[in-house]
This record gives C-alpha cells, structure tokens and sequence, in this order.
C-alpha cells in the first residue's frame, strides 16, 4: 500500500471522514482527493494530529497501525530521529526519502535539540559554499512547504533535475539564481523552477574538528 492508502485506511478504521480530516491538519478543501504525493511537512502535521498513528506503519508497513501504549518510565530514553540524506543521491531522492519511499537508505539520527525543527540533513560537499560551509559540514534542513515561504538571499539546499545543491538563492521569474559563496572560483547560475523538486531553508550546521 502506499502512503496515502495506509492514511485512508487509519481515517477508515478511526471514523473520520475528508473533510474533517482536511480541517484537522490544515488543508484545502479537496486536498486528499487529489493529492498523490504527501510531503513530509503534511505527514509530519498528521502523525501530530492524530498522535496514536503509528509512524513506522506508515513508512514501512512494519508493526501495527496503531501505536503501542508506552510505559511512561521509558519516555525519557526514547528519543526522535531525523533521516540524514546522502548529498550524492539521485535527482528527486530528497523529495522521495521524506516520504518514506527510500527512507530506509537513510541513516536515522537523533535528533539536534539545539536547532530549531528540522526535517533531514545532509553533509556538505566540495568547496563552492566556503568559507561559510566547508566539505564535511553537516547541515540541518527545513522542507519549504510553499512557494511563498521561501527566505530569499538565504542558504538553501535544492534537489534539481541534476542533482543536490546547497545554495543562496534568489527569485529570478521563472528561474531561481543560485550563489555560491567563492563567487572568485564559481559564477552564479540559474536553474528553472519546473526542474526543481524539493527546497529545503538551512536551520543550523554541525562541524566536526
């Protein structure tokens, strides 16, 4: 089953119809009718929502639909993991990894209480955002769930139609315009925004010395 199958599924088995489901997690009406693709930031919003949903039943088909009760006197030692996603991947991997499809290829770290919400991360590679990011620097990334929300002049990373970038970006019409910080070493760029899958807004960054 996919994702949204195994969604349906739980709303069937819970009672809950569309609409209510849509107006509990923020949605447009219409929105489970048509979607076929469940961002992370969405899936995220759900499992919150409905918090006796079991997340890993979800991504993976694996254990019950619903949650187990948890013995409080553990609560404490278990802790929340964020997938940290390959910057060699594929074209669209980032997009796919968030929802589940290769979420098994993705190591699953505890998750960085110092930084803000965050939804993977990366490490960086090569030399092009230097000296603000240098290759080996991990990265936390937030999933930009709408056009709109898109902090121009800020790093980002992009999954392209070529590949996984970290980037300054800025609006250009139908294009982004890509910075790299050693502008002396690599000119500025532009992508078109129909090859780009995913963008995701730079929270935080871990070096290791």
């Amino acid at each position: 089953m996919t994702i949204k199958e195994k969604i349906q599924e739980y709303l069937d088995y819970k009672g809950i119809n569309t609409n209510e489901f849509e107006r509990s997690i923020g949605a447009s009406k219409s929105y489970w009718r048509n979607t076929k693709n469940i961002s992370a930031e969405v899936l995220g919003e759900i499992v919150r929502v409905y918090s006796d949903l079991n997340l890993e039943w979800v991504l993976s088909g694996k254990g019950q639909m619903l949650k187990q009760p948890v013995d409080t006197s553990l609560r404490k030692t278990i802790r929340e993991t964020r997938p940290r996603i390959p910057m060699n991947a594929a074209a669209g991997s980032v997009l796919e990894a968030l929802q589940g499809v290769k979420v098994e290829d993705c190591e699953q770290l505890p998750i960085v209480e110092a930084f803000s919400k965050y939804n993977y991360t990366l490490f960086v590679k090569g030399d092009s955002m230097e000296p603000e990011f240098h290759s080996g620097d991990e990265l936390a990334c937030l999933q930009i769930a709408k056009p709109s929300f898109i902090q121009w002049g800020r790093y980002h990373v992009l999954d392209t139609s070529q590949g996984v970038l970290v980037k300054r970006i800025y609006e250009d019409g139908d294009y982004i315009l890509c910075k790299s910080k050693a502008s002396d070493l690599y000119q500025d760029f532009r992508i078109p925004k129909s090859e780009i899958y995913n963008i995701a807004l730079v929270i935080g960054m871990l070096r290791r010395y």
